[in-house]
């Protein structure tokens, strides 16, 4: 077999691949990510060879790994800005490209493929996200870190897409919830606020103590690239506000998640708020308090 006859069957499949993308773009919610893909693999051939030389070490960490899933997404993010649209085709248009043999390392392919792509915040990536997460994808790793990218997008486009996957039944929903902290807007602080607001059973309260840590986190607005910049004290308020209405509500390690929120978000009405809460308590409850009030003065995180 010629090295000539090689390069003319990868180019032929090339061709096929390109026109299959072609016939579909357009037609669905991923049409125009689909002329993404066509243009650049006509510009940057050479960034999808890349891309799968990297994945060719996929099913070698596979093997090599140490927990439930081997963690591959820095083959993907070393490639730079230029791996975009061959991890978008990867991602969304995968089904005549070749896969690892075993489903392990094909479950660790699609999670860092998303993982390195999400990590772009790429807003045009949104509807990538909205297909992943309505679509049929089953597979929990891959719908978490799918929620996580949509909500590193941080846009209020973003923000109101979460929202209302949040809605979802079972762990659709909850896995967007957990992530939901990433997307440091006001309306997504208010939407936790109010599901804790219903006062959920203790695994539910941990998540959303969780979330609300997550995008009320003094910490993240001072070091992430948290777009509605304006937003920030009311985010941190909001979260403090419903963390703290929920706290008397719960024991135990509700009780302690929703302390480390506190803890996190350290919002500067945080002090006041359990004051206001103590007058409204006696015995048990203001002592609870007065120690929660001795913790946020101490703060280990400031």
């Amino acid at each position: 077999m010629t090295r000539s006859w090689i390069r003319g069957l990868g180019a032929a499949l090339w061709l096929l691949s390109a026109s299959a993308l072609a016939q579909t773009a357009g037609s669905d919610s991923l049409g125009a990510l689909r002329e993404e893909v066509i243009r650049a693999r006509q510009q940057t051939p050479q960034a999808f060879t890349r891309l799968e030389e990297a994945i060719g070490r996929v099913t070698l960490l596979d093997s090599r790994k140490r927990g439930t899933l081997a963690s591959v997404s820095p083959l993907f993010t070393q490639l730079g800005p230029e791996a975009l649209w061959p991890m978008v085709e990867r991602i969304a248009f995968d089904a005549s490209l070749d896969q690892p043999a075993w489903a392990s390392a094909q479950l660790a392919l699609k999670v860092g493929l998303v993982e390195a792509t999400g990590a772009l915040r790429d807003a045009r990536l949104l509807p990538l996200w909205k297909d992943l997460l309505e679509g049929p994808e089953e597979r929990r790793p891959v719908r978490r870190v799918a929620a996580v990218a949509l909500a590193k997008l941080d846009s209020p486009e973003a923000a109101a897409l979460l929202i209302t996957l949040s809605h979802q039944e079972g762990s659709r929903g909850w896995l967007v919830r957990e992530a939901m902290g990433q997307c440091r807007r006001l309306v997504v602080a208010q939407a936790l606020a109010e599901a804790l607001g219903t006062r959920p059973a203790a695994t539910e309260a941990r998540r959303l103590a969780q979330a609300l840590g997550d995008v009320g986190s003094a910490w993240a607005w001072k070091t992430s690239q948290a777009r509605a910049r304006a937003e920030e004290g009311e985010v941190r308020r909001v979260a403090a506000q419903a963390l703290l209405g929920a706290w008397l509500a719960y024991e135990g390690d509700v009780r302690l998640a929703l302390t480390n929120a506190l803890l996190r978000v350290d919002a500067p009405e945080t002090q006041a708020l359990i004051d206001a809460a103590q007058t409204r308590q006696s015995g048990s409850g203001a002592a609870a308090l007065a120690s929660l009030a001795e913790r946020l003065r101490n703060n280990p995180l400031r």
